[in-house]
């Protein structure tokens, strides 16, 4: 029996939120301009044959068209038994394509509900990491560092920045925060319990070194105290005092690459 434009119902059936299938639902229906309405009725998590059964069942008495996107083989092929014995029109947006791709890699499937939404939240994680990084990023903001998985605390040219950058990246929270004798620092940081703190350190030469060559790149003139030896010194000795009153876990990125910095770090973070 063929549906007039206002008796057209889609029921979507999914083991996960059924997300999937509503975006190719619209897309599709776009190619359908003249359609004047279409009634489409989400059925999510359903792992459960009688559950799915009963869906079926109703699909069946309102005329509506089946879309399905269960990772279960078995409750596929009961839908589609129930659909070619009753004539109802079935639509399975994933077996064909798991199947296909299997088939020409050789891979198999993790055949695992909800493994887009999985996907999509690890994505989102990571913007709201990188947000959280940018805001939080040499010592601009103070405020909400509970919320940080990890605060750097360090001097000048001891790769803060491009380290706390590469950790948003992976999903982390961070805070860095440069240490310089003459800017107290936030009454915060000392205050938050069960705050990872990882102070970042290196040689004075190395770190004269560095930005001597910063100080050339962008052409300052005026007093050198930037890059100093002995204000330098100065510096990596507050800076360890830092540490010890923050119990900070001590890096030294001197030659490292930010790679194998991150890695030490995560791997902490991981443990705890």
């Amino acid at each position: 029996m063929k549906l007039n434009d206002n008796d057209l119902k889609i029921f979507v059936i999914s083991d996960s939120i059924g997300e999937t299938a509503q975006r190719m639902i619209h897309a599709t229906l776009t190619q359908f301009p003249a359609l004047d309405s279409a009634t489409i009725k989400k059925f999510p998590f359903i792992k459960d044959q009688e559950q799915f059964m009963n869906i079926l069942t109703l699909a069946k008495d309102n005329h509506a068209i089946i879309v399905t996107t269960l990772v279960n083989q078995e409750l596929n092929q009961i839908g589609l038994n129930f659909a070619a014995e009753h004539g109802v029109p079935y639509v399975d947006y994933m077996s064909g394509l798991i199947q296909i791709i299997q088939r020409e890699t050789s891979i198999e499937p993790l055949m695992e509900s909800g493994a887009l939404r999985k996907l999509n939240s690890q994505y989102f994680k990571r913007i709201e990491a990188m947000e959280y990084s940018v805001k939080y990023d040499d010592g601009k903001n103070f405020t909400d560092l509970s919320e940080a998985d990890a605060v750097i605390v360090g001097v000048s040219r001891t790769s803060k920045t491009p380290l706390s950058m590469y950790l948003a990246n992976k999903g982390y929270k961070i805070a860095n925060i440069p240490l310089v004798p003459e800017v107290p620092l936030p009454d915060a940081l000392f205050k938050q319990k069960n705050l990872k703190v990882f102070g970042l350190t290196a040689g004075p030469n190395y770190i004269m070194n560095i930005r001597t060559e910063r100080v050339k790149v962008l052409g300052l003139q005026g007093p050198a105290d930037y890059n100093n030896l002995k204000r330098i010194k100065e510096e990596l000795i507050y800076a360890e005092e830092v540490f010890e009153r923050l119990n900070a876990t001590v890096i030294n990125t001197e030659y490292k690459s930010i790679e194998e910095s991150a890695f030490y770090i995560e791997k902490h973070l991981n443990r705890h």
